[in-house]
């Protein structure tokens, strides 16, 4: 059904309304052949049971008194009826006593048993009626009829239907033409209208309206939509001149707005070449100082240490040599510094170790005597909390190597440093050897090496914990950032 979709206008209602009267008229045509087939078929029926009926009269003597020859004879004026095609007499018990064929090659042929009454097939029409007289049955009669004239008259009936229906269908084409345009012809106008409309933008176009009706209502609203659409189309080309007349601002604004962009971005690219010269400059020069205190540091570790030479007292050796290893401590920070790229914190995960060996080297400790194990996780502490946190590590480690072990006594010495749970930095020193005294109370110590552990971690902000259960374990907690300069020593 596209193809009916597709058609103009015209042409559908011109369709519509010939499908429409050529099925209405071929209905019509049906049931009229219907009805003449019905009545010509009950009036066969009916004229074929009066010549039975008359035959049966006629041949009433012929059968009670056996004259096959006067029964012959009355079959014999069926000849005046052509359509019947033949005919009997048959006696009670169904025997044939004479017997009419219109063609003798064809002789009647009674379907036993005899029941009265008619039977109506495609090729003929039979009739059967039994014969009475003073209430005794005397014979049957048998009749049969060609139904030709039948068809024939369904065939005159159905060319007639035909031609009426093709009549009527020429007359309903003719008045569908002349008619259907006072329907068609306004609306293919309106929809020229629409197309010139969209093709051209000229909402200025107007529809004609044929009449008053709902077509011409159609085409009033059509045009006052027009004019709706041209209006706001006037306001919209007045809007669309002052936004170009703004884009033209705006773009030269833009294009101001570039050019100063391109010209600050050429500035900027230049102070910034200049500071990352002068950051270089000041890192390499940050890496000199470091460099510089720490070889200076060494040169002060060196003198202490040539100086150790001319003294004999062990206590004042054991003096000189913790001081050595306290300046050793800042000035391994000072060259783990020089040697990193971040010049502002320092990774004690590779400090701590670098600071152990340093001080098994300095009193000689095998590594097979006294265990080491080290639990550093990734820290980075700045200037201010390293070299405090370095110093706090020697005094600690150098303790726990000489007091912890007396007499070649072996050991395990345990270093964590790391978060905790708080996110605070912990730094624990362990080690299982002979523990302290009873009572020893670190803060009221005379001690040089504690007492610096107690101010360290203050400056940190730290807290220091002791046990000394089981050996001795120190544990100071401190926050990250903490150690400003001007709390340092």
């Amino acid at each position: 059904m596209l193809w009916f979709h597709n058609l103009p206008l015209e042409r559908k209602l011109t369709a519509i309304v010939v499908a429409t009267t050529m099925a209405g008229m071929l209905l019509a045509s049906v049931a009229i052949v219907a009805y003449q087939i019905l009545t010509f078929t009950t009036l066969m029926i009916a004229e074929l049971e009066t010549t039975a009926e008359i035959l049966g009269y006629n041949g009433t003597a012929a059968l009670r008194f056996k004259a096959s020859r006067d029964a012959q004879r009355t079959l014999a004026s069926l000849r005046a009826k052509p359509h019947i095609t033949g005919a009997c007499f048959l006696t009670p018990t169904e025997d044939v006593f004479a017997v009419y064929a219109r063609d003798e090659s064809k002789p009647p042929q009674p379907d036993r048993p005899l029941s009265e009454g008619y039977t109506f097939g495609w090729q003929q029409l039979k009739w059967v009626k039994h014969i009475y007289q003073d209430g005794d049955f005397i014979g049957i009669v048998h009749i049969e009829s060609d139904v030709e004239i039948l068809y024939d008259q369904v065939q005159r009936s159905i060319v007639a239907t035909l031609l009426i229906i093709s009549a009527c269908a020429s007359l309903a084409l003719l008045l569908g033409f002349k008619y259907l345009r006072a329907v068609s012809d306004p609306i293919n106008h309106l929809v020229d209208t629409a197309n010139q409309v969209s093709r051209n933008r000229d909402y200025s176009l107007r529809a004609t309206k044929y009449a008053d009706d709902d077509l011409g209502e159609l085409t009033e609203e059509f045009n006052d939509m027009l004019q709706q659409i041209q209006s706001h189309d006037a306001e919209l080309q007045q809007e669309i001149g002052v936004r170009q007349e703004a884009e033209v601002s705006l773009q030269s604004a833009f294009d101001e707005l570039e050019l100063r962009v391109q010209e600050r971005t050429v500035e900027l690219s230049d102070a910034n070449d200049q500071l990352q010269r002068s950051l270089q400059e000041k890192v390499v020069l940050l890496k000199e100082i470091h460099h510089r205190v720490k070889n200076n540091m060494q040169v002060v570790s060196s003198l202490l240490s040539l100086q150790t030479r001319d003294i004999s007292s062990p206590r004042e050796v054991e003096m000189f040599v913790n001081s050595q290893n306290r300046i050793k401590t800042m000035a391994l920070i000072h060259e783990k510094l020089y040697q990193s790229d971040d010049l502002a914190r320092l990774d004690f995960s590779d400090y701590i170790p670098a600071l152990i060996a340093n001080l098994f080297e300095t009193y000689k400790i095998s590594p097979q005597d006294i265990e080491l194990e080290v639990e550093v996780s990734d820290v980075l502490l700045n200037l201010d909390q390293a070299i405090p946190c370095g110093l706090m590590l020697n005094e600690l480690i150098s303790n726990s190597l000489k007091y912890a072990f007396p007499n070649g006594r072996k050991g395990k010495i345990s270093v964590q440093l790391g978060p905790n749970k708080d996110g605070d930095t912990r730094l624990v020193v362990q080690d299982n050897g002979i523990g302290l005294p009873e009572g020893f109370d670190y803060r009221k110590s005379t001690s040089l090496g504690l007492q610096l552990i107690s101010i360290l971690s203050r400056q940190l902000q730290g807290g220091i914990e002791l046990h000394s259960e089981a050996g001795t374990e120190f544990a100071i907690t401190f926050p990250v950032g903490s150690g400003q300069m001007g709390e340092r020593l």
